[in-house]
């Protein structure tokens, strides 16, 4: 096949319950019902758990919602053959079905389709005590709630042992409430703090950012699905390009962004950048609201009237994260912006109420914490913030479908310098602002029945700007 091209194979539906015997219907099959599906569209999101799809259905006689009914969690297969002869299948369940058209003894309609994780996770409800590290957590909430192998689990090792009751809450919502709290095994916790403390009746303020303490260390995980299975990593090892502290990878693939050329090789098309929309490259008053250079933290601790505050300057720990960008020091207006807190946030504290032990459940301030200390005090801004400036920069760009690629992976993008010839010499070939290596946070890949071609969509984020050149092919 050449570029962009596909052929479906099967699509196959089960009703619910019946999923180990044969599917009752092979909605397509090639060769035999070439029409009945329009489109295939199969999306990957960095920050939304669990991969989804649509799938557009153009059917006649066999009137699918109707006889089957669909009614919901019914088992979905799509097995295709991409441009390189490679085989793949994808699995879902059904969540919905949309845009229902009857028209002279046809219909078409629209499947959502989504992993059966997502939809199981939403039944599910724990109530018994979790111990470990947030890492183990995870690995333990997969294992039970959804049988997930440990070929399908890519969970980065955490430091911060915890022992807590969810009350409630669906796996998902507590891994989510675990990412802000996990700290990678590189980061190193204070042991004794130096904040304002008061304990009674007496309160305690601060106006000044000078007498609160600086909360250090690097955290912030990331929870998500993709095709290869589920993955818990620090936000520093994703944005990491190589081997170091933050044991990162380089990027998978090189984009280019270049005029159509009718003589160019089906290998050139396959890196070849067909659009690109440059998004909200920085908004200000956005970071400023969300404390993203510097915030403060009020923690009150009903258990031992404790008092503290923490204070976050991105300014001083801009060195201690990995950058995907050229740009290794931090701008000065935003080490200016770094100064003074522009986002206050307060929590009540009450460690006992899920502390299942006999001992003081949070005692960092001691020489010897413990088993259980919770560090969210020194590192739940700094999280927040890691967080937010991935989107520092914002690119979409369409290329030649790819089906290899996975949200997480990084990819670098050269975009041609737009200045006179005559200045290239020195500027370089490429953009020295928009190229270099970015982070996939969402994938789409639209697979169109009509064409047989298959485009990829890829919106990618970064911390920084400024190209520097990667020996990726």
């Amino acid at each position: 096949m050449k570029a962009r091209e596909f052929s479906f194979k099967t699509i196959k539906i089960w009703r619910v319950g019946e999923e180990s015997g044969e599917p009752y219907s092979i909605i397509y099959k090639a060769g035999v019902s070439e029409n009945t599906v329009t489109s295939f569209q199969y999306y990957e999101d960095l920050f939304d758990i669990g991969y989804k799809a649509t799938l557009v259905i153009n059917e006649r006689g066999q009137n699918l919602p109707g006889t089957m009914p669909i009614q919901g969690f019914e088992k979905v297969t799509v097995e295709l053959t991409d441009y390189k002869g490679d085989d793949r299948e994808y699995e879902f369940r059904v969540w919905k079905v949309g845009n229902r058209v009857e028209k002279e003894r046809s219909r078409s309609y629209t499947l959502g389709l989504v992993s059966a994780a997502l939809l199981a996770n939403e039944g599910i409800f724990v109530n018994r005590v979790l111990e470990g590290t947030p890492t183990t957590i995870v690995g333990k909430l997969l294992r039970e709630y959804f049988k997930v192998s440990d070929v399908q689990m890519k969970l980065q090792e955490s430091v911060n042992s915890m022992k807590i009751i969810p009350a409630s809450k669906s796996p998902f919502s507590i891994i989510r409430d675990l990412q802000a709290k996990t700290i990678s095994a590189g980061a190193e916790p204070k042991t004794k703090t130096k904040a304002e403390v008061s304990s009674g009746a007496s309160t305690v303020s601060s106006d000044s950012p000078g007498n609160v303490s600086q909360a250090k260390g690097t955290a912030g995980f990331i929870f998500y699905q993709d095709f290869d299975g589920f993955h818990f990593k620090s936000i520093d090892s994703l944005v990491s390009t190589s081997t170091d502290k933050f044991n990162g990878s380089g990027p998978v693939a090189s984009y280019t962004y270049q005029a159509a050329n009718v003589d160019a090789t089906d290998a050139q098309n396959d890196r070849k950048i067909m659009e690109v929309e440059f998004k909200n490259e920085i908004d200000l008053l956005k970071k400023l609201r969300q404390g993203a250079y510097s915030s403060l933290c009020c923690f009150f601790n009903i258990n031992t009237g404790k008092y503290e505050e923490y204070v976050y300057k991105l300014s001083d720990m801009w060195d201690n994260m990995a950058h995907l960008g050229a740009q290794k020091k931090l701008p000065q207006g935003q080490v200016t912006l770094s100064q003074y807190p522009t986002r206050i946030l307060s929590t009540v504290v009450n460690h006992e109420n899920w502390y299942n032990g006999t001992d003081i459940a949070s005692n960092e301030d001691s020489e010897n914490p413990g088993d259980f200390t919770d560090y969210q005090k020194q590192y739940l801004l700094q999280s927040i913030a890691r967080a937010g400036i991935l989107f520092n920069q914002q690119l979409t760009i369409s290329v030649t479908g790819n089906l290899d690629l996975r949200v997480g992976n990084k990819i670098e993008v050269k975009i041609p310098n737009q200045i006179p010839h005559a200045e290239k010499e020195n500027a370089g070939s490429f953009d020295p602002e928009h190229s270099g290596i970015y982070l996939i946070r969402k994938i789409t890949n639209i697979f169109d029945n009509r064409t047989k071609e298959c485009d990829t969509v890829l919106e990618l984020i970064r911390d920084s700007i400024g190209y520097e050149e990667s020996n990726v092919k």
